[in-house]
């Protein structure tokens, strides 16, 4: 059994025989390799990505990577680890984890965090490029730039490398902004809020539900809502903000959107993330917020979702 619905390079799998339970990665070659030691997040075994897939040492708790070939190319001495993006992980070293408690003060076993430790910005052969890398799931790892001077990118955010070199990495959040900013200084057309759009829109129904409609008839219908919440942006620069998600899979499981998800059914949000903005209403709406959520795609961020 494996979680994976498509077997690229490694796959994570379980086998039963004679009520034992076995658990092992597989390559596509058939080598079987880190036996008893699937790495879990959130009760999920890890999904491969980029040709690689986290490991777990079950006797340190520490965490590394296997390539496509089922070779250890990062050895399991982090406490932490991302899966690799654009062949860069972030991993956290010399922790101390610690467990929850609960109102009353008992330890919770199975919730926990981690102290202190350092983290890092490495390579799949282990490299170190960056110390002190604090860990952001809102940057793009995929826009990675390196220079001699921090990026002078409103957009960008900058770390020294241990070599002397500044990697900047586009900010999602700051990028989507900027996007949107651009939009309303051009002028909201009905035929510029179709360009903004996905090729369909869902937005919520109060007593439908989800809904979706192509962005031509989605644009027609909500033209004035649309360009009235954009605006706020200008208006009311308190009222709003931004934050980071990733594709539901319950509400958008047609092909339409299979790019969007990794091999595991996973959102693919490192490198396809959704943006949502979060408007304040005012006190006399029926809904305290509204939420626009933009999807970054390779054509830019495209509004996809809408709760008005």
């Amino acid at each position: 059994m494996t979680i994976a619905d498509e077997f690229d390079k490694i796959i994570s799998a379980v086998e039963e025989n004679d009520d034992q339970w076995k658990s092992y990665y597989i390559t596509k070659q058939g080598r079987v390799v880190g036996r008893d030691s699937l790495y879990f997040f959130d009760n999920t075994p890890d999904c491969e990505n980029e040709g690689f897939i986290r490991f777990k040492d079950r006797d340190t708790e520490k965490i590394g990577i296997f390539n496509s070939n089922g070779d250890i190319t990062v050895p399991a001495e982090y406490n932490g680890l991302t899966k690799v993006r654009n062949g860069l992980l972030v991993g956290l070293k010399g922790a101390t984890k610690v467990y929850y408690k609960d109102s009353q003060g008992n330890t919770v076993d199975e919730h926990f965090g981690w102290e202190n430790g350092k983290e890092l910005l490495i390579d799949t052969l282990n490299n170190l490029l960056v110390e002190n890398f604090p860990y952001n799931d809102k940057l793009n790892y995929y826009s990675v730039e390196i220079a001699d001077k921090p990026s002078a990118d409103s957009i960008r955010d900058s770390f020294k490398g241990v070599n002397g070199k500044f990697y900047s990495f586009i900010n999602y959040e700051r990028e989507a902004e900027q996007v949107i900013r651009a939009y309303l200084q051009k002028g909201l057309a009905p035929e510029r809020l179709e360009e903004l759009c996905f090729q369909e829109v869902t937005y919520w129904d109060k007593d439908a539900g989800w809904l979706k409609l192509p962005k031509k008839e989605f644009v027609q219908r909500y033209c004035n809502q649309l360009e009235e919440n954009l605006h706020q942006l200008n208006k009311k620069p308190n009222t709003y903000f931004f934050s980071l998600d990733g594709l539901n899979p319950f509400i958008f499981d047609t092909p339409l959107y299979a790019k969007y998800f990794d091999n595991c059914g996973f959102s693919n949000e490192w490198k396809y993330p959704t943006v949502n903005l979060v408007l304040d209403n005012s006190d006399e709406s029926t809904r305290p917020q509204t939420h626009m959520h933009f999807l970054r795609t390779d054509d830019g961020f495209k509004l996809i979702m809408v709760s008005f």
